[in-house]
């Protein structure tokens, strides 16, 4: 349909000519809903339907940026923006980031950010561990978690958040 609605992403329509002399027309491809406990990168979960789940960083944003910044120190504010949604994240029920996260909303504070960035992978474990017992209470097995729990530390060395 024309014009192209605004709160989509292009990435999301492809563009079809039915006929000549016609405007364009913009089909939009509808992303799956994200699975519960699925593992990816935070970046990779837009635009995709949540249905009572959140995407939680692992690490938390905020100390992946700090920690980019420490290492990068010119890098500018929106580049940090973007490299910092190329980190983990896992799929978890929304009641369990809200309630449970130790980084969700303001309980991620300044000296837990500046503890956070100095050992990302040591954040992801503690993350994680913080939110593990109620996950299993959402069906998730021990085998399922350590699993997830293995993919945030693989996606984040591909990254190159750590080793």
């Amino acid at each position: 349909s024309l014009p192209m609605p605004e709160e989509k992403d292009f990435r999301d329509y492809i563009l079809i000519f039915p006929i000549p002399n016609m405007p364009p027309v913009y089909v939009y491809l509808s992303k799956p809903p994200v699975k519960l406990f699925e593992v990816d990168l935070y970046s990779n979960f837009a635009g995709r339907p949540r249905n009572g789940t959140h995407a939680d960083h692992m690490p938390s944003a905020a100390a992946v940026k700090e920690n980019l910044e420490k290492m990068y120190p010119k890098l500018k504010q929106e580049k940090l923006d973007n490299l910092s949604k190329n980190v983990a994240a896992i799929i978890i029920p929304a009641e369990v980031h809200q309630k449970l996260s130790a980084t969700y909303g303001g309980r991620n504070s300044p000296a837990q950010i500046e503890q956070d960035a100095k050992d990302l992978r040591a954040a992801v474990d503690r993350d994680f561990n913080a939110i593990k017992p109620a996950l299993k209470n959402y069906g998730a097995t021990e085998e399922q978690l350590e699993k997830a729990k293995s993919k945030i530390h693989e996606l984040n060395q591909e990254q190159g958040l750590y080793k």
